[in-house]
């Protein structure tokens, strides 16, 4: 399940447990109509999702709407007044995220997947965790920022020992390394100096690297290697 999904993903995701909270991110308000955004913009509103109604695909989910903790209904009457017997509006959509399932522990549902866990979907489909890190660490790191209750036992996927002082160390230098930042010695691969390093660039055109700094969008760079040899 991903951060932000229809409430009928959620639903079959959890297990088809009931009930459970959703709100609608940001994206999703900001897609909904005009009343709808404008409808109490800083309150924070939730749904507790007590029936689930599945047709098809979707189908219509039951529960009631609560504003900064107290039940309100005066949002679904106010943008929704064809809405009846505490339907929730917008069900559907692919914009809720789930917060809590009361009486739950969502490490009970969503548990923190050991390296030999088997990818039951996508192209990495019946591989383990292990084998896709070792193929394609990127993709796992993915995972995770598609989908904040996918959780990899980092400790064990890493053999980093137990009670250590240089875990976090050791994980910043796996994400560096996974996701390496673009350095004055790294050759250009576009533009009139393909081929060349930043840095044989720089030796013969600064202005060049300047209007690279400023303009780019897609690379990672390592800024305080960059100042340093600006600044040389």
């Amino acid at each position: 399940m991903y951060p932000s999904d229809n409430i009928f993903s959620i639903y079959y995701n959890i297990g088809k447990r009931t009930p459970f909270l959703v709100k609608r991110c940001e994206l999703g308000l900001a897609r909904s109509s005009s009343e709808e955004r404008r409808h109490d913009p800083n309150r924070d509103r939730t749904f507790l999702v007590e029936t689930v109604k599945p047709r098809g695909k979707y189908g219509k989910a039951y529960g009631k709407c609560f504003v900064d903790g107290k039940p309100d209904d005066s949002y679904r009457q106010g943008c929704y007044p064809n809405i009846k017997d505490e339907e929730i509006p917008c069900a559907g959509c692919g914009e809720w995220v789930l917060l809590d399932v009361p009486g739950v522990d969502m490490n009970e549902i969503f548990p923190i997947r050991n390296p030999d866990y088997v990818i039951e979907f996508g192209k990495y489909k019946g591989k383990t965790i292990k084998e896709i890190y070792s193929q394609d660490p990127k993709y796992i790191f993915w995972l995770m920022e598609k989908d904040h209750y996918f959780r990899v036992d980092f400790d064990q996927l890493l053999n980093i020992p137990e009670n250590t002082s240089d875990r976090e160390r050791i994980i910043e230098d796996e994400i560096t390394r996974v996701f390496p930042k673009t350095t004055p010695d790294d050759v250009i691969s576009f533009g009139k100096y393909k081929g060349k390093t930043f840095r044989e660039i720089f030796a013969i055109d600064p202005n060049y690297i300047d209007w690279f700094l400023r303009n780019n969008q897609t690379l990672d760079i390592d800024v305080k290697a960059f100042v340093s040899m600006m600044r040389k």
